[in-house]
């Protein structure tokens, strides 16, 4: 059956199986995980993914391969191994899935920080992700200088290159490159070890922090931050310096474990 790719659903359908195995691989995938796939396009992915494990959840939005999928897996679908769900991954209740499960996918690239932020931030988070993304978005999120996406994704887990993937092993042929993207370690302790913080409150000084990316840090925060009118330069300065922290230093060079320090600091100030 023949289902011509939309543009404006991003779809570009894998279709190697050398690729297919690094996914597989990389996921550690076990006979009893629950997997959950976003976008699966025609299964190619799926049908691999059901051969390694006794439950499947597959999410699709484009209602022209959810019959083709049924049709496809249908043996599958009557003996429980696969779920096949027509929703908008962004719309999609993230607790109705049982826990622990791990998501694979070959993600629709322009809602992919959407969808990293979703699963990442919500309380049913999957204990791993692997996940198709652009190169050039997995080198922001693993490099060493940091942006609002890196930080994002290390404060929940351990994020790690896997191995590129070229445009010619999808259909249609996508613009750029691609790379898989492995996110392991997946928790909330970050923000509730020691000292609970909270996570909007703790993502807020980080976006200010950012917001100019040639400004230094502290000038960042003190003209952005929503909370600046509580926090004075002198204070941000005794801040740094008391961690130790370059008093020029900006945004792309502080680890999540500084962003952490300081924003404990800071709000010993500004909740006086």
């Amino acid at each position: 059956m023949f289902i011509k790719t939309k543009k404006s659903l991003g779809q570009n359908f894998l279709k190697s199986k050398g690729v297919v195995k690094d996914i597989i691989r990389s996921a550690n995938l076990k006979e009893n995980d629950i997997v959950l796939e976003v976008g699966p396009g025609k299964g190619f992915l799926t049908e691999e993914l059901l051969k390694v494990s006794k439950k499947v959840i597959v999410v699709e939005k484009d209602d022209r391969l959810i019959s083709f999928l049924n049709e496809k897996f249908n043996n599958f679908v009557k003996n429980g191994n696969l779920e096949i769900i027509h929703q908008d991954i962004l719309e999609f209740d993230i607790k109705n899935i049982k826990k622990p499960y791990k998501l694979v996918a070959n993600i629709p690239y322009y809602i992919t920080g959407q969808i990293i932020k979703k699963f990442l931030n919500s309380e049913s988070q999957p204990e791993k992700m692997v996940l198709m993304v652009q190169k050039e978005v997995v080198k922001r999120i693993v490099d060493e200088k940091e942006s609002i996406l890196s930080i994002s994704v290390k404060v929940y887990g351990k994020p790690k290159y896997i191995t590129k993937v070229k445009a010619e092993n999808f259909n249609p042929k996508p613009k750029v490159d691609s790379s898989i993207l492995l996110i392991s370690d997946i928790s909330k302790d970050f923000f509730k070890k020691d000292k609970k913080i909270d996570e909007k409150d703790f993502f807020s000084l980080v976006k200010a922090g950012f917001s100019h990316k040639r400004k230094l840090l502290i000038n960042n925060i003190l003209s952005d931050w929503e909370k600046r009118d509580k926090i004075f330069k002198k204070d941000l300065e005794n801040i740094l310096e008391k961690l130790k922290i370059n008093l020029k230093i900006r945004s792309e060079n502080i680890n999540t474990q500084n962003w952490k320090k300081m924003y404990i600091e800071i709000n010993k100030i500004v909740n006086k």
